[in-house]
C-alpha cells in the first residue's frame, strides 16, 4: 500500500547549463528553474587565455587548444550526474577568427559530447544585452560595453530590447599581446593601444554618438576589475574618466604590477592595462560621463533563452514575485498590506519627500512576511536575513539592504539606528502602520486618515467598536517605539471605551 504520509519530492528538477567559451576565460553556470525564475546553483570560471594562443595568421596554438580542452573536461565533471538538463556551449571571438578552429572543435567534441556554437559578434552582443536585462532595471536609452579577451561588444538598447549591436576587434588579451607584452608599462604603450581602440570606436554608427544616455553599463571581468582596483587604491569605485586617467598614471608610475593589488586575481592583473586603455577610449570617443558595472553577461543571456522564461517589464517585480512564491508568502494578506501601505504613502509622500520610494515600500509590504516560512517567532529578523543575502536580480546592493531593513523593522521594537536615515525611518513607520491595520487578517483592513509634518505623523481613527479599541492600544505602544526614530505618532480620534 502507498504511504500517504510520505512526502513526495521532485528529485529531478529541470537544469540549464551554459558554457561561455570566451577569449580570456571559460565560464560554467548551472541553474535550475524555480517558481518561474532561474536559480543559480553553481558558477565557475577558468582563465584559459585562448586569445593568447593566436599567432599573426590567426592560427591557434596547440598549448592554447589544450588549455581549452582541459577546462572543458573539468566542466563536464561538474554536471556529469545531472540527468535532466539542457546544455548549450557558445564560443566567441577567438574561435570565430581561428583559422584552425575545426581542429579544436573536433577535439572538443571528443572531450565533451555536446555541440559548440561559434556565435557571431552580433549574436554575442544580443545575448549579452539579454543577460543584462534579466538583472538590471534598464531605462529608455541604455549604452552597454562588454570588453572581452578578443573583442568588445557595444550595444544600444531601449528598455529590455537591444536596438544596435556591434562587435569590435579589440580585447584585453589581444591588446595585451600587441601593446603591453614586453617591458615595464609606459605612456607610449597606452598611447598606441588608445589610438588602436579609437579607430575601432570611430567605426560605430551614428546611433552610438547622438544620445544622452539614461544608463551606461559595463559587463565582463575587465570593468569589474577596474571598479575593484579604483576602490582599493582610492576608496572610490565610481567609473568616470577622471578616475580612469588617474589609475593609468599610477600604473605607469609603478611600471610593474606584480603584487600591487589584493582585490583582483593575479591572473587578471597582467591584462588590466589593456582593458583600461580600451575603457578610456570608450569614454573619450563616445563622451561617456560615468559607467556602472553590471553582473549580467553572455552566459545569463544563454541560460534565460534556453529556459524560455519570459521577461516582466519590471525585473524587480519579477524578482519580488519569485521570492514571495519561493517562501510561500500569503498572497492575499501581502496584497492587503501592500494596498494599505500604498494608501498611507499617498497621503504623506509629498510632505515627507518620499515620492520616489513608493515602489520600494510596495516591495517591502509584499515580502514583509517572507521570514515566517522559517519561524513565526521574530520572523522579521529571518526575513531581513533572507533578503540581505539572496540573489535579487534588478536590485543593486544599496536598494537590497534598504529592502532588508524595512522588512527587518516592520514589527516589534525597531532598530534605533534608523533615526540616522530620516527617509528610511519614515518609510518604516508607514509599513509598520500598514501591518498594524491588518493584524486581524480578517480580509478587510481598518481605513484611517493620516497626515504628516516634519517630525509628526497624525493618524485619525474611526470611532466605534472593540477592534478600534484594540488598535488604539497597539498604536499607543507603536508611538513609544517610533519615538527613538525621531517620529512622533499622534492619534487624533477619541475612542470611547466601556467602563
Amino acid at each position: 500500500m502507498p504511504d500517504n504520509n510520505r512526502i513526495s519530492l521532485n528529485t529531478k528538477p529541470k537544469h540549464y547549463i551554459a558554457i561561455d567559451m570566451g577569449s580570456n576565460s571559460f565560464h560554467l553556470v548551472i541553474a535550475r528553474e524555480q517558481d518561474g525564475q532561474l536559480q543559480i546553483v553553481h558558477k565557475e570560471k577558468q582563465q584559459v587565455k585562448l586569445a593568447q594562443g593566436l599567432d599573426d595568421n590567426n592560427r591557434l596554438s596547440d598549448d592554447a587548444m589544450q588549455r581549452g580542452l582541459d577546462c572543458l573536461k573539468d566542466f563536464t565533471l561538474r554536471f556529469a550526474n545531472i540527468s535532466n538538463a539542457e546544455i548549450r556551449l557558445v564560443a566567441t571571438y577567438t574561435l570565430r577568427v581561428a583559422s584552425n578552429r575545426s581542429e579544436f572543435l573536433t577535439q572538443a567534441r571528443a572531450a565533451m559530447p555536446y555541440p559548440i556554437e561559434v556565435i557571431s559578434g552580433h549574436e554575442e552582443a544580443r545575448l549579452i544585452y539579454h543577460g543584462i536585462a534579466q538583472s538590471e532595471m534598464l531605462k529608455q536609452n541604455n549604452l552597454v560595453i562588454d570588453i572581452g579577451g578578443g573583442s568588445t561588444e557595444v550595444i544600444v538598447g531601449r528598455h529590455q530590447k537591444s536596438c544596435h549591436l556591434t562587435s569590435l576587434s579589440c580585447g584585453c588579451v589581444s591588446y595585451h599581446e600587441k601593446f603591453f607584452k614586453d617591458g615595464p608599462l609606459t605612456q607610449e604603450q597606452f598611447h598606441s593601444a588608445g589610438l588602436a581602440a579609437d579607430e575601432e570606436f570611430a567605426s560605430l554608427s551614428k546611433a552610438y554618438f547622438c544620445q544622452d544616455w539614461d544608463l551606461v553599463l559595463g559587463s565582463s571581468g575587465t570593468v569589474k576589475a577596474v571598479a575593484e582596483v579604483l576602490n582599493e587604491l582610492y576608496d572610490d569605485s565610481e567609473i568616470i574618466l577622471t578616475n580612469l586617467k588617474k589609475l593609468k598614471r599610477q600604473l605607469i608610475e609603478w611600471g610593474n604590477l606584480d603584487g600591487r593589488f589584493s582585490s583582483i586575481d593575479e591572473r587578471r592583473t597582467g591584462i588590466l592595462p589593456a582593458g583600461l586603455a580600451i575603457l578610456i577610449s570608450f569614454f573619450r570617443r563616445l563622451s561617456v560621463k560615468s559607467l556602472k558595472y553590471t553582473s549580467g553577461a553572455l552566459r545569463e543571456g544563454v541560460l534565460y533563452e534556453m529556459a524560455q522564461i519570459g521577461q516582466y517589464q519590471d525585473v524587480r517585480l519579477r524578482t519580488v514575485d519569485s521570492i514571495a512564491r519561493l517562501y510561500h508568502v500569503d498572497p492575499s494578506h501581502a496584497l492587503r498590506v501592500r494596498d494599505t501601505a500604498t494608501q498611507l504613502f499617498e497621503q504623506v509622500a509629498d510632505t515627507w519627500q518620499l515620492r520616489d520610494y513608493g515602489q520600494l515600500l510596495a516591495y517591502a509590504a509584499t515580502l514583509h512576511e517572507v521570514g515566517i516560512h522559517i519561524n513565526s517567532r521574530a520572523h522579521q529578523r529571518h526575513g531581513a536575513y533572507i533578503i540581505s543575502n539572496a540573489d535579487l536580480p534588478g536590485f543593486d546592493e544599496e536598494l537590497q539592504q534598504e529592502l532588508a531593513s524595512l522588512i527587518g523593522n516592520h514589527r516589534k521594537r525597531p532598530d534605533e539606528t534608523l533615526a540616522e536615515d530620516t527617509r528610511l525611518a519614515r518609510l518604516t513607520s508607514i509599513l509598520r502602520l500598514a501591518v498594524l491595520l491588518n493584524l486581524g487578517r480578517q480580509g478587510k483592513s481598518v481605513t484611517v486618515r493620516i497626515n504628516a509634518d516634519a517630525n509628526q505623523l497624525h493618524i485619525a481613527l474611526p470611532r466605534g467598536n472593540r477592534t478600534i479599541a484594540l488598535l488604539m492600544a497597539d498604536l499607543e505602544r507603536e508611538a513609544r517605539w517610533l519615538q527613538p526614530l525621531g517620529i512622533e505618532l499622534i492619534v487624533t480620534a477619541v475612542i470611547e471605551r466601556k467602563s
